[in-house]
């Protein structure tokens, strides 16, 4: 995937997980540490699902250890789906 993408997957990860959680995040947030707690996970995993068209389940979330690192799961699994 190119660089270009991969910054849009990471921006509208972002923007989704502060609508979510509110409050200021950057790529470099732990979603955890920034106070999500389940039902938030739960919401986030749902909408990024919605957003992509591809899984993501709230153990992506919760083993993410930031906010780019979910960017890049999902990265990885759009460039998947293209590929089918």
């Amino acid at each position: 995937m190119s660089d270009n993408g991969a910054g849009r997957t990471l921006d509208t990860v972002l923007a989704i997980a502060v609508q979510v959680g509110g409050g200021e995040l950057t790529a470099e947030s732990d979603l955890i540490a920034a106070g999500f707690d389940s039902i938030a996970i739960i919401e986030l995993a749902t909408r990024l699902t919605d957003e992509f068209g591809v899984p993501c389940d709230i153990d992506d979330v919760f083993d993410a250890t930031s906010v780019a690192e979910l960017a890049a799961v999902l990265d990885g699994r759009l460039e998947g789906a293209r590929a089918r």
